[in-house]
């Protein structure tokens, strides 16, 4: 079998999926949750197929794409604006990593990555917004550049969830990975998945570290007065830097 029939039986497989969770619904069935159950669709079938941006989005500027390298470890941060005056939403982002020769070390376009490792959850209007991978596999040579490139995204309506990071701690041991620990909360009335909290080291203007961490659930509601730990292993070292953290909305 051809990849091509290969990937096009996963999208059938995920559209079909959609059909019957929308039969399921009945006379409960509504627009918006038809176009959550078309972006749940998309996400298995981008899990499935791997990321592939073949048109970029115009409204997406990427100000700045940095490799931080530590060891054999290697994170990448994407600084990103979006210029249109619309939130959107899970928009897929496609990662180059090379090395002082300009030969290709790492892409994040195989199967079966994590979600999180190949879209932008949320991008605000006329806001930057940071995004890390930390998960970079660079083999046969030292990571030198990377660059960043944003597809088409839905656009969102309607308020956005708001998270909030606070009581962040960096610890540092001879030896060992420089770690931050904090908590999120939630001012939301809407529980967050796989809410991915980033952490970017600056030493005079310089990214000179990076992280993040995946929390699995993040309760909906201020009334909850839940605050979720996470602890997040930088690549890098953030000693006597500037840490800037951020934790976008996952789920809308």
């Amino acid at each position: 079998m051809s990849h091509r029939v290969g990937r096009t039986r996963g999208v059938i497989v995920a559209l079909g999926a959609v059909a019957a969770a929308l039969a399921l619904c009945g006379c409960e069935s509504t627009q918006e949750r038809s176009a959550q159950l078309q972006r749940t669709a998309k996400h298995d079938v981008l899990a499935t197929e791997g990321v592939s941006v073949t048109k970029e989005n115009p409204s997406v500027e990427v100000l700045q794409s940095t490799v931080v390298h530590s060891g054999e470890s290697t994170a990448v941060v994407v600084a990103l604006r979006n210029t249109s005056s619309h939130a959107l939403e899970n928009a897929p982002i496609e990662l180059t990593v090379r090395d002082a020769h300009g030969a290709v070390l790492y892409q994040n376009n195989a199967s079966g990555l994590e979600p999180s490792l190949t879209t932008v959850s949320l991008l605000e209007p006329g806001q930057e917004t940071i995004w890390v991978d930390d998960q970079v596999q660079a083999s046969g040579g030292t990571p030198a550049s990377a660059s960043a490139l944003v597809g088409e995204a839905a656009q969102l309506s309607g308020t956005i969830p708001q998270m909030s990071v606070a009581g962040t701690h960096l610890a540092s041991e001879a030896g060992a990975e420089a770690t931050l620990s904090g908590t999120v909360e939630n001012h939301s009335q809407t529980t967050q998945q796989n809410l991915v909290v980033y952490a970017v080291a600056r030493r005079a203007s310089k990214i000179v570290a990076a992280g993040r961490a995946v929390l699995p659930e993040v309760t909906a509601g201020t009334n909850s007065g839940t605050n979720v730990p996470f602890q997040i292993y930088f690549v890098g070292n953030p000693s006597g830097a500037q840490i800037q953290t951020s934790a976008p909305a996952t789920t809308f």
